[in-house]
This record gives structure tokens, sequence and C-alpha cells, in this order.
């Protein structure tokens, strides 16, 4: 038992001092990046593209954020893809009233070898004239200055992709307890921003709520087609557009744009559940051994379960505290950074077990070929 907690919290502190260091690296970045904010003396084009499934209750405040944009030279056009609800009425009725959006209506499902939303995209960019394409989601709601920052800082940064960390919001318990964990913590303590942005980091990861794209790198890169079978289309783009010789960038868009991913438990059970079963599968599992899982296993237990678990012996409580304490402090500089509430510290336990239970979960389903449903489609694990 000695021996066993011992390791533990030796291995504890040393990934907690791994994440601290990346923390403060990728802080610098994001305030460096924040900190461009001058246009091209002549501004690219910019056309926005958003997909929109069953999007009836968020699509209008999306678009009409959109529209309202501050930047001088953008049209909006957002695919209604196959909804039963009322979205492509929605759609219809806001291009009447706004001049600079266009309203598709997705006629056929996604051919065979495509998932849903790449298949939408890939759509949206045929019809796409603009020298830097955004896609984003019908879940978010832009401030007016969203377009105006994102070519600012990749421009700035001299990228051909740039993606963000927009405001989470939460508001039921269970979005409060996973949604910014996932989201913002773990990228944020676990990727190496300043290594992304050179092309020295070993992956590349996007965030598919706000995916800004040079145009002529995007078609280089074989667009949304050459990723139609990856799944987790956001990290799949990235890493196409990395493979291409192009730069990518992953910033703090709190400023820029709000998403409400989820609106209840059930919704982040299979949200997350998809996300999570699509990544295990389109992962490179060729480029690691099979220790390494173990290895994963072991370093997410002595951060996120172990620590809670000598509580309960007086005389392994005190190296126990000091693991709980730095997770709790790494948590709150996240959560300043972001814009987070500070309560969600206390959450992180549960965070962690629930993201714990969430692999599980996608691990038997992988194992048993079980699909995930999401907007009434379903998902399997597949390359």
């Amino acid at each position: 038992m000695d021996t066993l907690a011992r390791l533990s919290h030796w291995t504890g502190s040393f990934l907690l001092l791994i994440g601290s260091l990346r923390l403060w690296r990728n802080v610098l970045f994001l305030r460096r990046a924040h900190g461009l904010t001058a246009l091209p003396e002549t501004p690219p084009s910019v056309s926005v593209l958003v997909p929109a499934r069953n999007e009836a209750r968020t699509v209008s405040a999306c678009l009409e954020s959109l529209v309202r944009q501050d930047y001088p030279n953008f049209n909006v056009t957002a695919l209604d893809d196959q909804s039963s609800d009322e979205t492509g009425a929605l759609l219809d009725g806001l291009a009447a009233r706004y001049g600079n959006l266009t309203a598709l209506h997705g006629a056929e499902p996604p051919h065979a070898g495509w998932n849903g939303k790449s298949y939408a995209c890939q759509r949206l960019a045929e019809q796409a004239c603009g020298e830097w394409l955004l896609f984003t989601d019908a879940d978010t709601v832009h401030t007016a200055s969203s377009i105006t920052r994102g070519i600012a800082q990749a421009e700035g940064l001299g990228v051909d992709l740039l993606s963000v960390f927009p405001r989470q919001i939460t508001q039921s318990w269970s979005e409060r307890v996973v949604v910014s964990f996932i989201v913002d913590f773990l990228p944020l303590t676990a990727l190496d921003l300043t290594n992304l942005w050179r092309s020295k980091a070993g992956s590349a990861a996007a965030n598919g709520q706000y995916l800004l794209v040079r145009a002529a790198s995007y078609r280089a890169a074989g667009g949304h087609r050459a990723v139609s079978q990856a799944l987790v289309d956001d990290f799949a783009l990235a890493r196409r557009f990395r493979a291409n010789g192009h730069r990518v960038a992953l910033v703090d868009g709190t400023a820029m744009l709000s998403c409400r991913m989820y609106h209840n438990g059930r919704e982040v059970w299979q949200g997350f559940s998809k996300n999570i079963l699509l990544a295990l599968d389109s992962a490179p599992a060729e480029r690691r051994p099979w220790w390494w899982a173990l290895l994963f296993a072991w370093g997410y237990a002595a951060v996120f379960v172990l620590p809670f678990v000598w509580l309960l012996f007086p005389r392994y409580r005190r190296p126990a505290l000091l693991v709980i304490g730095w997770l709790g402090g790494l948590r709150g500089v996240v959560g300043w950074r972001l814009r987070r509430s500070p309560t969600e510290i206390v959450t992180t336990p549960l965070a962690g077990w629930s993201v714990m239970a969430l692999g599980l979960g996608a691990l038997f389903r992988r194992r048993r070929k079980l699909a995930v449903r999401w907007k009434d489609r379903e998902y399997s694990g597949t390359r």
C-alpha cells in the first residue's frame, strides 16, 4: 500500500507540474494572440458558413448575431440539413429579412462514407466565394467583432486555420460539471498551443464551433471531402491542414462568441459519448503501443481519482491534499482566463470521474459495436 500511494503521489505531482508549465505557456500565447487587433489594409472577404440540423431553438439567435457583424466585407450562408423541426422555415424567414444572408436546403442524406456535418460543410464551401471561410455551429452566438477579431488574429499569427475557445454557457448541473472541464480545462493543460502554432506539436487540435480557414488552403488540403470519413471532423481538418504544410492556431475566443452546447444531462452524456467514441476510433492507434493506454489510465487516476481515495487514510492525507489543492489551483487559473465561474473549481472531482465514466462507456460501445444516436442520426465507430 505504501509503495502504491507514493507512486500515485509522485505521478500525480509530476503530471500536474507538466500541466502547470503547459498552462503557463498557453496563457502567454493566448495573451499575445488576443493583442492582435489590426486588420489588413484591405480586409479580405469572408464567407460565414452555418450548417444547421434540428436547431430551431438556437439558429435565429446565431444568424442574427452573424448578420450584424462590424466586419466590412462578409456574407452569411446557412444550410438546413434535412431538419425535422422548424429550422428550414426559420432560415427562410431570416434570409427574407437580411440581404447578406442566404438560406440553402439539403434535400438528400449524406453520401456513403460521409458524416452529416462534414457533408453539409462541404456543400456550403462549394457555394462560398470568400477569401476566408468561417465554419461555425448553429448553437453559437457571436459578438459584433467576432469576424474582425478572428481575421486580425489569423493574419497576425500567419495561420491558415484559426480556431478558438468560445465562452461556454452552462446552466444545468450536468453542464456545469462536465462541459467546461472537457472543452476548456483539459485542452489548456494538455496541449501546447505555442508548439501547435509553430507546427512543432505532435498532434493538431481545433474546435468546430469556430473554424476560420483560408479558402485557398482549405481547397488545397481537400476541404471536408478529404476528411469525410473522420467523424471528429474539426480535429481531422486541423490534422489535414498540418499535413499539407499549413499553419494552425487555437486562441481565446471568449470575447468573440458564446455557445451552449447541451441543455440537460442526457444531451451532455450523448454528445460527449459520441465525441469520445468517435475519437477513439479515428485516432491513429498504430502510432502508439498497447501499453500507452495503461499509462494514460494510470496517470489519469493519479490526478483525478486516487488522491480522493487516499483522503480516507490519515497517513496518506497530506500528500493527497497537496495534489488536490494543486489541481484546484490549475482549474482556478483556467476559469479566470476563460471567464468561468469560480464554483467550477469544487466540481473538478465530479468532472474527472464523469469523464472516466464517459470513456468507459465509449469503450464498452466500441467493443460491442454499438452506435450512438445524435440529432436523429446514428454514428458508429469507424475510420
